[in-house]
């Protein structure tokens, strides 16, 4: 059953600079996209809060991503990471 890594985090400039948009794309998207079991993986950003929602095969995956997925070094700053099963996708 797949899992949701969901992990918010405090933007840096309000979520509006290009080098956050920068990192998103060539560090943390390519991070998520090479943990075991990835599926898919979707980043939103209102004003200074960002959210990653990564959906991962099984709990196990979801759990090792968990450990992994962190903000990159000068990065935005992790406010809570949690996994929830996946119930159902439209």
């Amino acid at each position: 059953m797949p899992h949701a890594l969901v992990m918010q985090v405090k933007l840096l400039d309000g979520g509006e600079s290009e080098e956050g948009l920068r990192l998103l794309k060539e560090m943390v998207v390519p991070q998520a996209k090479a943990q075991a079991g990835f599926q898919r993986g979707t980043w939103m950003n209102h004003g200074g809060d960002g959210m990653g929602v990564v959906v991962f095969d099984s709990a196990e995956h979801a759990q090792a991503a968990q450990e992994d997925l962190k903000p990159p070094p000068g990065g935005p700053e992790l406010v809570s990471s949690v996994i929830y099963e996946v119930g159902a996708e439209a």
